[in-house]
């Protein structure tokens, strides 16, 4: 595949399956050749409920995707998300679905007035 084909693989696909799946990924990847993306569609982002526990929380704005030949990586950041605690949350571990697949290698904040930050990373 050409890099111009998986950019454009790329730009067609985040923002579906984002919003299909629900969540997105990150993580710091190799020195290898990378694509990157920035401000390229919508994702799902997990909220809190008032007991703490994870729940849909929202719609945020992918700010990063990166692909090289070892791992793929989105970032995403929202604003408004639900968070019922009235604290900040953290979760780790849960699955996060992505263009590139599924993984557990996914971590969430939100903030107690809902600023999100979600990160996943799929390795190859």
């Amino acid at each position: 595949m050409t890099r111009t084909s998986r950019k454009r693989m790329i730009q067609f696909a985040i923002p579906v399956l984002a919003l299909t799946l629900g969540l997105v990924f990150a993580k710091v990847v190799s020195a290898a050749p990378a694509i990157v993306i920035k401000n390229d569609g919508l994702c799902g982002m997990p909220g809190s409920d008032a007991d703490g526990n994870m729940i849909f929380g929202g719609i945020g704005q992918v700010t990063a995707a990166v692909i090289n030949d070892n791992q793929s990586m989105l970032v995403c950041k929202g604003t408004g998300i639900t968070n019922l605690s009235g604290k900040a949350q953290s979760y780790q571990g849960f699955l996060c679905g992505t263009f590139s697949g599924l993984t557990t290698d996914s971590q969430t904040t939100i903030s107690a007035s809902g600023n999100g930050t979600l990160k996943c990373t799929v390795s190859f």
